[in-house]
């Protein structure tokens, strides 16, 4: 897949987050597509053209980057109901949190996270993250 080709759909309450999430990447890839919603729910909509999104044309993440805490649908709802979801599962999905939880690490991945990261706390690290997932995606 060519680096311009590859769609990032962010998922995360925090609007700061976006934008720096938003930046990670594209310090990493600057063709990469990436689109922002704020809640779970939001996201389906997103991914089914759907209520805001109805009247709009969104192209299929390759890759979903989500918070676990987020209202209405969470993180964890997120990875089940893509991976259960037969036209979605094929979707990677990454987890970047705040929590330290180890069983919050362990119940993403038995979920079907692709992976899970806590949120650093300076950019550089974001960046890294982000090289990370980047790297493993390409791989």
């Amino acid at each position: 897949m060519k680096p311009e080709e590859l769609i990032f759909l962010l998922a995360d309450d925090d609007p700061d987050e976006h934008y720096l999430i938003h930046n990670a990447i594209q310090e990493v890839n600057k063709f990469a597509q990436i689109h922002s919603v704020f809640t779970g729910f939001q996201l389906f909509e997103f991914l089914f053209n759907k209520g805001m999104y109805e009247d709009q044309f969104n192209p299929m993440p390759h890759v979903i980057i989500a918070d676990i805490n987020m209202p209405i649908l969470n993180g964890f709802d997120v990875i089940k109901t893509v991976k259960e979801t037969p036209q979605l599962n094929d979707i990677i999905i990454y987890i970047l949190t705040t929590s330290k939880r180890d069983e919050d690490r362990v119940k993403a991945l038995a979920l079907g996270a692709d992976g899970y990261y806590t949120k650093p706390s300076n950019f550089s690290d974001l960046t890294k993250i982000m090289n990370e997932i980047h790297a493993k995606i390409r791989s």
